[in-house]
């Protein structure tokens, strides 16, 4: 169960989540403004640039509400795993703005995920020990991922039909990777929120956030946003549970792991949509 100490932390990362996902559905919105160059800051697509950085600007504060949330938990992959909530907001913009379809699977692949979330940020228990992280097995962690983005990236250039679902693991990964590097730049300072920033694991934190932003546009190019974000999510929850474990050798109980599964059952349902895969 959530102890009472974890209740901020919890708050600050639903918040960050709904930030997050509904931002992103409004760079969804008028991200094909991206494509007119300098024009974009002209009229009349002035207006449609404005929107698109809007949906930036909100992004950018969920990056800043994450980082929060780490302060008050001992565990990135917890902090990851509450953005499957913000779902909720993003279906609801994409039916009712984006006039995107929402049917039965998209709903029911999508409430697995934040089903799965629920049950990783419930069942979670307080480290026994102060964490450590080992910074040579990040780095062979991290080039490792590196290498399966160079392949995904031809892939999703080569094929159409997973366009979408390649450039939105992309990009949630380098959020997930974003967390950690956040989480240790918060271990290395003992924990303080602004002495951090002494420290260069922030800043390396801050430049994998930008790639992220950077290759969620490319994944909004073609493929849907109840494609596109609900997978970027999946991947910011799975990607610091897996980096977690080599950095910081932290495990999670068995209940969690179930959580992961069927988290990992509304990704393939979601993306194996014929209405989600590829938008011309």
């Amino acid at each position: 169960m959530i102890e009472k100490g974890l209740a901020l932390g919890v708050a600050l990362g639903i918040t960050a989540s709904i930030f997050m996902n509904v931002g992103k559905g409004v760079q969804k919105q008028k991200v094909e403004v991206l494509k007119k160059g300098r024009k974009m800051f002209t009229p009349p697509y002035r207006r449609d640039f404005r929107i698109w950085l809007i949906g930036v600007m909100m992004t950018t504060v969920a990056a800043g509400l994450y980082s929060a949330a780490l302060k008050f938990t001992d565990k990135s992959s917890i902090v990851a795993a509450l953005s499957g909530i913000g779902l909720v907001g993003l279906l609801i913009f994409a039916w009712l703005v984006l006039k995107e379809s929402v049917g039965t699977r998209e709903l029911f692949s999508s409430a697995l995920i934040i089903l799965g979330t629920g049950v990783i940020s419930y069942f979670d228990q307080p480290l026994s020990q102060a964490q450590k992280y080992n910074l040579n097995n990040f780095i062979y962690v991290t080039l490792i991922l590196l290498a399966i983005f160079t392949v995904l990236s031809f892939a999703g250039a080569r094929l159409p039909r997973f366009y979408g679902f390649a450039f939105s693991l992309i990009a949630g990964s380098f959020i997930g990777l974003a967390m950690i590097l956040a989480d240790m730049a918060l271990v290395k300072s003992g924990g303080n929120l602004f002495t951090q920033f002494l420290n260069p694991y922030v800043y390396f934190a801050m430049i994998s956030g930008i790639l992220a932003l950077t290759i969620t546009q490319v994944a909004f190019f073609k493929g849907t946003a109840v494609l596109v974000v609900p997978t970027i999510n999946s991947f910011i929850i799975l990607t610091p549970l897996v980096v977690e474990y080599f950095t910081f050798g932290t495990l999670l109980n068995l209940v969690q792991y179930l959580g992961v599964a069927i988290i990992i059952a509304g990704i393939i349902i979601l993306t194996t949509s014929p209405r989600q895969v590829f938008q011309s």
